[in-house]
């Protein structure tokens, strides 16, 4: 699939699970990126009706506890790399459709982009994903959720995650 071209309106339509209210915003595509992980950015209009209502979305999913995904444990070697190109070693220890929690020794900062490498079982090869760090624990790991990856990613990640779910 092949990003929007730059210079295009877009309507944003922010759903979450069990919860009916849908929050909708228009935006201007002002950057893309190609392969071999093509996605675009976008500036969406600073309606305040729109920020409204994706801060009370958001505060309602997080008062539900519902993530979305349902998270399965794992444990898969995997490996970190920073903006500065440093390397971590850790493990998932749970996974889902969204995203992992990883036990590694060295925390990236919450709110960083990195880039994480791990071999999905069911593909046996190894994957590398742009992932965002939402969440630190201290001394026990990071939770990130995956913003990037092709088809061909979301497709063997979603098949794990079956085999997991049993």
């Amino acid at each position: 699939m092949r990003p929007p071209r730059t210079g295009l309106v877009i309507g944003l339509q922010l759903y979450f699970p069990n919860v009916r209210d849908v929050v909708r915003s228009i935006g201007l595509v002002s950057e893309t990126t190609a392969d071999p992980n093509p996605g675009f950015w976008a500036e969406f209009s600073d309606d305040k009706r729109s920020a409204d209502g994706i801060a009370a979305l958001l505060a309602r999913h997080r008062e539900m506890g519902d993530r979305g995904c349902p998270r399965f444990h794992t444990r898969l070697r995997a490996m970190i790399r920073n903006g500065e190109g440093r390397n971590f070693d850790g493990y998932i220890t749970n996974i889902s459709r969204s995203g992992a929690f990883l036990k590694v020794d060295s925390l990236p900062p919450a709110g960083s982009v990195v880039d994480l490498d791990f071999t999905i079982p069911v593909a046996r090869a190894r994957e590398t994903v742009l992932a965002f760090v939402v969440h630190v624990a201290e001394r026990r790991g990071v939770g990130v959720q995956f913003i990037g990856g092709s088809d061909e990613f979301r497709s063997r990640l979603d098949e794990y995650v079956a085999l997991l779910a049993g």
